[in-house]
């Protein structure tokens, strides 16, 4: 029988001279001895340097095993990925850039892994799991990938993330607050509960921030809609995708794809104001666009059609018109946009349109945001590193709807924007 081989024991005394020293809040989800842990925190209450000392903590103490650090996008992993390149260079074996994995003189690997394509997260066995900003990941990327990953191998996980409203991130936060699921265990951490912020500094936002954006960034509260821009949004997931019915009138919204970004159709029923088709679809040449475009239209009855005119959108919107279609283009300039995503946000929370269950268009709309810019003036966007197509897309169909249902003022409003490009 052959030798087992040998692993390195850890040199305990050389790596823990090199953890940091966690404050109070930090302590109590170090001490916490439980399978699943998820906390909730407010911005800059230092959950990013607590989870890399925890998942390098078991990377050292535990030869070979196999940990992930799993944030919404690559980008987002890097902040962790140099934490522990720099604190722990000495314990590391071996980095690489190419693969974004570390591997430990003990033996254990840490990758660093995203949810943009959760599909490909899964087969693999983990020991130990974190999960960063996780409010913003998918539900179906735990559930059907990154859960499944920690049952042969008993693995734990630490969830972590600024609360978005009550998504699954909150649900499986208010499983830890349940006798009756002993194995977690979860926490809420306020900025304020970081003694290295100053109170003047979390007092002037709470001055200046909406009230809603305050509790849910720095209190880390969950609020029953996201402190983001659109409400009421689970009230609207009604129904299914259908087929076009003879008589019925249709609008369709188009946010044209530009460089890696995704083409997004939306076409909705104008009777009933919701979603009846969908089509999503990247790295397709604009002739091919246009024919899935041509196919739409035509499919619903003729369905006039909407669409973004900014950009390689404006070209684009002459061959539209040349193929028969109905069309007219939104150039989205700042007021432009504002006044569309507004009324989206209007048709959303007086739930005056529906749309199926449809895992991207519902995370896009959860995680949408608003910034205040330094004139006063608001600005609206997906995250970084994440897509607003659908958003976009569906707010074009909404507005067209409106046009559709007898406001015909509205056609002529949104031409002259299409002027308005010095905005």
């Amino acid at each position: 029988m052959a030798a087992k081989a040998k692993t390195r024991e850890p040199e305990t005394k050389e790596l823990r001279l090199r953890l940091y020293t966690p404050h109070d809040g930090q302590k109590v989800l170090h001490r916490s001895q439980a399978r699943f842990r998820v906390a909730t925190c407010g911005r800059r209450w230092g959950k990013t340097y607590a989870c890399a000392n925890e998942i390098a903590k078991w990377a050292w103490e535990h030869p070979n095993a196999m940990t992930w650090w799993v944030a919404p996008t690559y980008r987002q992993t890097m902040t962790a990925f140099r934490i522990l390149t720099r604190n722990f260079r000495p314990a590391i074996e071996s980095v690489s850039l190419t693969h974004l994995r570390l591997t430990w003189k003990s033996g254990s690997v840490t990758e660093f892994r995203s949810t943009e394509n959760y599909d490909a997260l899964r087969g693999e066995g983990l020991d130990f799991l974190v999960i960063d900003e996780a409010a913003m990941v998918p539900k179906e990327a735990w559930e059907a990938a990154l859960r499944p990953t920690l049952s042969d191998k008993n693995g734990r996980a630490i969830i972590v993330s600024t609360p978005k409203g009550r998504n699954w991130f909150y649900h499986v936060w208010a499983r830890g607050q349940d006798p009756e699921f002993p194995e977690w265990a979860s926490f809420r951490f306020p900025t304020s509960a970081n003694p290295y912020i100053p109170p003047d500094e979390i007092e002037e936002a709470r001055m200046t921030l909406p009230a809603d954006v305050f509790r849910q960034e720095y209190e880390a509260e969950f609020l029953e809609d996201s402190a983001g821009v659109f409400r009421g949004i689970c009230d609207c997931i009604a129904g299914e995708l259908d087929e076009p019915k003879p008589g019925r009138r249709y609008v369709v919204g188009w946010d044209v794809a530009k460089h890696q970004d995704f083409s997004v159709l939306v076409t909705m029923d104008v009777e009933r104001g919701h979603v009846v088709a969908f089509d999503r679809f990247n790295q397709v040449d604009y002739a091919l666009q246009l024919e899935r475009v041509r196919t739409m239209c035509k499919k619903y009855n003729n369905a006039r059609l909407l669409m973004d005119a900014t950009g390689v959108g404006d070209p684009l919107l002459e061959q539209v018109k040349r193929m028969g279609i109905q069309a007219e283009g939104y150039s989205l300039t700042n007021t432009a946009k504002q006044q569309l995503i507004e009324h989206l946000a209007v048709k959303i929370e007086r739930r005056e349109i529906t749309f199926p269950d449809i895992p991207v268009l519902v995370h896009e709309l959860q995680t949408y945001q608003y910034e205040v810019t330094r004139a006063g003036n608001i600005r609206y966007s997906a995250p970084e590193g994440f897509h607003d197509d659908c958003v976009i897309a569906l707010a074009l169909a909404a507005w067209c709807l409106r046009a559709e249902s007898g406001y015909s003022g509205l056609w002529e409003f949104y031409r002259s924007l299409k002027g308005d490009r010095n905005e």
